[in-house]
């Protein structure tokens, strides 16, 4: 069973989750500094996120908007993997291996944002939690 039983639904979560992360005091700065835009292209319900961190504050676009934004790198992953990284339980470096995750672009700028996006996990279980999602948040 999947974690999302839409697009509509999924990108509607994607988009609010990403909005308070990006724009968190202790986080914001960590994408800023990071200076790129990337885009997350979910399968099974297929959705698009870009968080475009060029700009202070970072700017989340999620559907067509999110497909046809100016991108450095590129995520392809299920939705279900998606959500495992968010809860803390993805090992990326591990997933682009088994090809679970791919990555088009620069990998290194990327990867450089994953020790950042740490205390966004625990965000996330608890926004989670703050949306009715509770039995998906563990």
């Amino acid at each position: 069973m999947t974690v999302f039983s839409s697009t509509e639904e999924e990108e509607r979560l994607l988009e609010k989750f990403f909005g308070q992360v990006t724009t968190h005091p202790d986080l914001r700065p960590k994408f800023v500094g990071a200076n790129t835009a990337f885009r997350a292209i979910y399968t099974d319900p297929d959705a698009a996120l870009v968080v475009d961190a060029r700009s202070d504050p970072p700017v989340v676009k999620t559907g067509a908007e999110a497909r046809a934004a100016d991108i450095e790198v590129e995520l392809v992953m299920s939705s279900d993997d998606g959500h495992t990284f968010w809860l803390g339980n993805l090992n990326i470096p591990m997933a682009i291996a088994r090809r679970k995750v791919k990555i088009n672009g620069p990998a290194p700028k990327l990867l450089k944002l994953l020790p950042a996006m740490q205390p966004a996990f625990a965000m996330y279980h608890d926004f989670l939690k703050s949306e009715g999602y509770a039995d998906t948040a563990s």
